[in-house]
């Protein structure tokens, strides 16, 4: 019995443990960038421009679609961006206001770190159509 309650005493004075943690939503805006010499930035990707413009080095940038969804510990979040292509997000660490996220694609795999509700990760993604697929990836 004593075993017992110690491991009940351990668990109830740890910090909230990852197999509790709340779901997180997860926003994924997938972003078409190219070298064409129009040099259009779709509007409603303006509060991005100069991230984008700044980490890649494309000209024109449009909006293809926005995927939501919500990661937790016990589900990963999978959804199908442009070009077919799967795409995965499991929460790997919540640390207050802190994210931690395993993102893979059939290109990508790497683990980011975001703050909730701050502004978005890019990640560079395959090719599409005349340029290549740049993910906007938040947590709210």
């Amino acid at each position: 019995m004593k075993p017992l309650l110690m491991a009940l005493g351990v668990f109830l004075f740890l910090p909230i443990s990852l197999a509790y943690a709340q779901a997180v939503p997860i926003e994924v805006q997938v972003i078409q960038a190219s070298r064409e010499p129009s040099g259009a930035v779709d509007p409603a990707i303006g509060q991005l421009v100069r991230e984008l413009q700044r980490d890649f080095a494309y000209t024109n940038y449009r909006l293809l679609e926005v995927h939501k969804g919500q990661v937790s510990p016990q589900s990963p979040w999978r959804t199908v961006i442009a070009g077919g292509r799967d795409l995965s997000v499991a929460l790997v660490k919540v640390d207050g206001g802190r994210v931690e996220l395993h993102i893979t694609t059939p290109r990508v795999n790497t683990r980011v770190s975001l703050t909730r509700g701050g502004r978005p990760i890019l990640l560079g993604g395959p090719p599409h159509g005349s340029g290549v697929i740049i993910m906007a990836i938040s947590a709210r």
